[in-house]
């Protein structure tokens, strides 16, 4: 895992009046996933995407889709989402589903299992559910709103976390504020998946142009 690089890239702000069009460019870019931000009000103050937008994407693309599920209660949208086309159900440690029991629902639909952590979590609440889930996602930022400004305590997190968990084979992402100015201190860290959204779909470079930015900084 020392040299790999995974770009998935968050729609929260994508361009809905030509969302076909605008995940096929994502894809032709080269991104390795696309990330979906679900929002239930509650969990967090904010709405966004049900069924029918990730039917849409299903169809747009083949890229793995992983829904981030900052809802209060996963455990109840895992059936519906595994029909629509996710292939990576992520939900928050801080939501109030049981999480052994929601991990064994995901697992139970053919789904990978990723657990994402606020900023302010302690990574004592992930230890009995390691060797049970594929993937942490590391929120570097508040989750709920876009644009917010990345938060490099996140990188000591991770680093205790992997002192703590060095024979386990498990992959660790980082969402919020990953730019390329970001990216490197992240990939020190040892998160080997980036989620970006701005950073991508809102950069002068283009979609291509950002990602390849991205891909490069993790090698200077």
């Amino acid at each position: 895992m020392k040299n790999q690089c995974i770009i998935s890239t968050s729609i929260l702000s994508s361009n809905f009046k030509n969302l076909h069009n605008e995940i096929k460019d994502i894809e032709n870019c080269g991104t390795d996933e696309i990330h979906i931000d679900v929002m239930d009000g509650e969990f967090v103050e904010n709405l966004s995407f049900g069924l029918p937008i990730i039917n849409t994407i299903r169809s747009s693309t083949k890229l793995p889709l992983e829904g981030h599920m900052m809802v209060n209660y996963p455990i109840k949208y895992v059936k519906s989402f595994a029909d629509a086309g996710i292939d990576i159900f992520t939900f928050h440690i801080e939501s109030k589903s049981p999480t052994m029991k929601t991990i064994e629902l995901i697992k139970k639909q053919n789904l990978k299992v990723g657990i994402a952590i606020n900023p302010d979590s302690s990574i004592s609440l992930l230890q009995k559910y390691i060797d049970h889930i594929d993937r942490i996602i590391f929120m570097s930022v508040y989750p709920g709103k876009g644009g917010q400004k990345y938060i490099r305590s996140t990188e000591d997190k991770m680093i205790e976390f992997l002192s703590l968990n060095k024979n386990k084979n498990i992959l660790l992402g980082v969402d919020g504020g990953i730019k390329s100015e970001t990216i490197r201190g992240a990939y020190n860290a040892g998160a080997r998946l980036f989620i970006s959204g701005t950073g991508i779909l809102d950069n002068k470079l283009g979609y291509y142009g950002a990602i390849d930015q991205l891909r490069r900084a993790t090698l200077n």
